[in-house]
């Protein structure tokens, strides 16, 4: 597969409060809807390095959940599901 460069996401999906270039960044297909609930494919761009405490499941109580909390968070900041997320930031 093939992509051009108008086909790279302008934004990337990162930590809000990120003020320095990502040093670990990466672009992922994702499986999508759109309007018309149509299954759908879309690569995007991820900050791998600023969602490191929710690539893995959480090993206690506590970080599940503060993993939880983390996630609704970041989701509502990026108006993104937090199915979406996981499945972005998750391999």
């Amino acid at each position: 597969m093939c992509f051009t460069v108008q086909a790279l996401p302008e934004q990337c999906l990162q930590d809000p409060t990120r003020t320095l270039p990502c040093p670990h960044l990466i672009y992922k297909q994702v499986n999508t809807v759109d309007a018309q609930a149509k299954a759908a494919k879309q690569l995007i761009c991820v900050c791998l390095s600023d969602f490191a405490d929710l690539q893995l499941p959480a090993a206690t109580d506590a970080q599940q959940i503060s993993q939880k909390m983390r996630l609704k968070s970041l989701a509502a900041q990026l108006n993104i599901s937090e199915q979406a997320l996981l499945q972005a930031i998750r391999y």
